[in-house]
């Protein structure tokens, strides 16, 4: 957390209103806070230190990134400028931005007909996103090559850990890494990367902001929706995949933005990869951060019951 008096020193670079409470908002790393003042709510973000710290550019390609989906009528929330005109906030090392506070909520077990509608959402984010490249660089890349450049130093770290089962975890993940290619010319784009249900924000039946581009990077765009639907296509607290929300996501899609039969090829390999990058950033979670035996048993599960789940409905149904 930022001391008080550092905070309060930030604030005032801004025309917020009259404060009146700024309080800690938990989220999955980042330090955060919510701003209430007499004009509005906001949303006060900063990078955490270890892996989700990012650079000052890096911030910068976010809010690049920000303005100009919003600039096209996508609903991104993008950050006030102080009173100097700059949107970037530093403090200590730590970079980040204020924005304003999203009224609305996520769904966490959406109906088939709301996966649908966020499906037309992913297809239309698609089609402004695709080729588009931020002139700020973005460092942090989670494609699949990365990943697998990571893990042979996260693999050190798990097998000096108290993980359980971390032999086994880590034979598991090789493998599965291995056995996963995608080709150089898939459409690409500057992604989301974690278009999860808690980053839909909706108002009744519509969604009116996507939310948390901190792992944006330019990359496959089949990865983007891979990530989508491990997010909204396991049900009942991971323990089962549904075909119906699967079909009502990619109906909405291609509603928007159609897929190649390549696209479609390697789809639930995109699926299978965003469930392994997941496996193992919980499993790194638990080892430096929360020693969570949640965070635990998810990266277990991801590495064990997810891909089985998913193995089996592709035997199920070999072609899309």
């Amino acid at each position: 957390m930022i001391p008080e008096k550092e905070l309060n020193k930030i604030l005032k670079k801004f025309n917020l209103g009259k404060i009146k409470s700024v309080k800690p908002l938990k989220t999955s790393g980042n330090i955060a806070y919510t701003v209430q003042t007499d004009k509005d709510n906001f949303f006060f973000r900063l990078c955490p230190n270890g892996p989700r710290w990012r650079s000052k550019n890096e911030i910068l390609a976010e809010i690049e990134l920000l303005e100009y989906l919003k600039k096209h009528k996508f609903p991104a929330s993008i950050p006030v400028s102080a009173r100097n005109g700059q949107k970037v906030i530093s403090c200590k090392n730590h970079y980040g931005y204020i924005r304003k506070f999203s009224k609305g909520k996520e769904k966490l077990n959406p109906t088939p007909r709301e996966i649908k509608e966020f499906g037309k959402l992913i297809g239309v984010f698609h089609n402004l996103i695709e080729n588009y490249k931020t002139k700020h660089k973005r460092e942090h890349i989670w494609d699949l090559n990365q990943t697998k450049k990571y893990f042979k130093e996260d693999k050190k770290a798990i097998s000096k850990s108290d993980f359980k089962n971390k032999k086994e975890f880590i034979r598991i993940i090789e493998k599965e890494l291995s056995e996963l290619n995608f080709p150089a010319d898939l459409p690409s784009g500057t992604i989301h990367e974690d278009l999860g249900k808690r980053h839909a924000i909706w108002d009744k039946n519509k969604i009116i902001a996507v939310l948390d581009f901190d792992r944006s990077y330019y990359g496959k765009l089949i990865l983007d929706l891979g990530q989508a639907i491990r997010g909204w296509c396991f049900k009942d607290d991971w323990k089962k995949w549904s075909s119906e929300n699967f079909k009502a996501l990619l109906q909405g899609y291609e509603s928007k933005r159609k897929l190649s039969q390549t696209d479609k090829n390697y789809l639930m390999d995109a699926v299978k990869f965003a469930v392994l990058e997941r496996g193992i950033s919980f499993a790194l979670r638990y080892i430096y951060v929360t020693h969570n035996s949640k965070d635990e048993k998810f990266a277990w599960d991801s590495a064990t019951k997810l891909i089985n789940l998913i193995n089996q409905y592709k035997k199920k149904t070999p072609s899309l």
